[in-house]
């Protein structure tokens, strides 16, 4: 299998990406192609830099998603 060239045609890689499919209420869908457009982006691109803002927050703030304090337990006599 020989290796893929780009020879300067068309869109420059983004890189590896994967599908994630979801469905949103029709007027959030609506609101997000309308943000979209105003912005002049896909709304592929809008909707992976909303998700990339929120998902950086969530990572740094993990630790206090899964770390929990231990429950003082007070021993039967």
């Amino acid at each position: 299998m020989s290796a893929v060239i780009n020879r300067g045609g068309g869109r420059p890689s983004k890189g590896l990406r994967k599908y994630i499919g979801f469905r949103t209420p029709a007027k959030t869908a609506e609101d997000v192609h309308m943000i979209a457009a105003a912005k002049g982006m896909t709304v592929t691109d809008y909707v992976a830099s909303a998700v990339d803002r929120s998902l950086r927050e969530d990572l740094a703030l993990l630790d206090q998603f899964t770390q929990q304090d231990e429950l003082p337990i007070r021993m039967a006599s």
